[in-house]
C-alpha cells in the first residue's frame, strides 16, 4: 500500500493536505485515492496507460466521517484499533486515548460508533464496507460480490 502525503497552497495561501492511497486488495492497482482532508472529499482516480486519470467516484465526509475514515485506510488491511479511532476522532495522543478508554469505555465506544455510523454510504459508492472486530475495532473491507 503506497502512501502519501503533500500539501498544496491555493491562491489565498491555505493549505490543502493530500492523502494519496493505492489500497492494494481494496482496489485495483491502476486506482488510487485520494482524500483531501481540509474539504473532507474521497476522491477515487482512475489511471490509463497512457498516463491519463479519470475521476471514478468522489464522497464527502462529515467531520467526524473523515476524522475516522484516515485512520481505518491507513490500517488497512489490519483493523484499527477502538483506541486510535478515538484519538483521532478527538485529536488526543494514543495515551491519552488509551487512558480514556480505560476510565469511559461505554462512553468513548459510542462516540466512535456514531462517527463510524456516518461511512457505510458513502463507502458503499466505492464497494467498501465497514465491519465490526468485536471489542477490537474496525475494519475496512470490499464488498463482497454477489
Amino acid at each position: 500500500m503506497k502512501k502519501a502525503a503533500s500539501t498544496a497552497q491555493d491562491g489565498e495561501g491555505h493549505q490543502k493536505a493530500l492523502l494519496n492511497l493505492t489500497l492494494e486488495g481494496l482496489m485495483p492497482a491502476n486506482q488510487e485515492l485520494v482524500l483531501n482532508l481540509a474539504l473532507r472529499t474521497a476522491t477515487l482516480f482512475y489511471h490509463t496507460t497512457d498516463g491519463e486519470q479519470t475521476m471514478v467516484e468522489q464522497q464527502h465526509f462529515s467531520p467526524n466521517g473523515m476524522r475516522v475514515l484516515v485512520p481505518l485506510l491507513q490500517a488497512y488491511p489490519k483493523y484499527c484499533l477502538h483506541e486510535v479511532l478515538f484519538a483521532s476522532l478527538y485529536s488526543l495522543p494514543l495515551d491519552k486515548a488509551y487512558q480514556q478508554m480505560r476510565e469511559m469505555r461505554a462512553l468513548t465506544i459510542r462516540s466512535v460508533r456514531r462517527a463510524v455510523a456516518s461511512l457505510p454510504t458513502k463507502l458503499r459508492a466505492f464497494g467498501w464496507q465497514v465491519r465490526s472486530i468485536r471489542g477490537a475495532g474496525y475494519l475496512i473491507e470490499a464488498i463482497p460480490a454477489e
